[in-house]
């Protein structure tokens, strides 16, 4: 875990943060890779890029009381199309390449009627690793009045 802020969030599908500057400029508290905490005592932003996207809605549906946003990045549509998704209440924003074979806008659309309260965006440019390029929207939606 990085920095000292009040806002926590937790990454899953990467072992590092990928942006450091921006992270303790928001002055968010990073949790990356396994073992990710439930014990914060305020809500918890969570973002998950590519399959690990899913281990983040696991996670924020069995902690629906804590999760208050969520973002998904690349996201495959699940093997099993019938995925129960009612009880993720958070904030959701789906971040997808508009070109992306695999993962692109078509599968941020699938989300996005599958999930009450998702804005999907599109990155023109990007390709399946948007967690880096687009760390900084990523946090604005996360912690949107934290800084530092």
């Amino acid at each position: 875990m990085e920095g000292n802020g009040d806002r926590l969030v937790l990454l899953f599908g990467a072992d590092r943060d990928p942006g450091p500057e921006l992270t303790w400029a928001r002055g968010i508290t990073l949790a990356v890779g396994d073992g990710l905490p439930v014990d914060h005592p305020g809500p918890v932003g969570v973002v998950g890029t590519s399959g690990a996207g899913l281990d983040a809605l696991a996670f924020a549906e069995r902690h629906a009381g804590i999760v208050d946003r969520l973002v998904l990045i690349s996201t495959p549509i699940p093997p099993d199309e019938t995925i129960e998704l009612s009880g993720v209440s958070a904030k959701t924003l789906l971040l997808f390449a508009a070109r992306d074979e695999a993962t692109g806008a078509r599968t941020g659309r699938w989300w996005q009627q599958r999930l009450d309260d998702a804005r999907l965006e599109a990155n023109p440019q990007g390709g399946p690793d948007l967690l880096e390029p687009m760390w900084k929207r990523v946090l604005s939606h996360l912690a949107p009045h934290c800084k530092r």
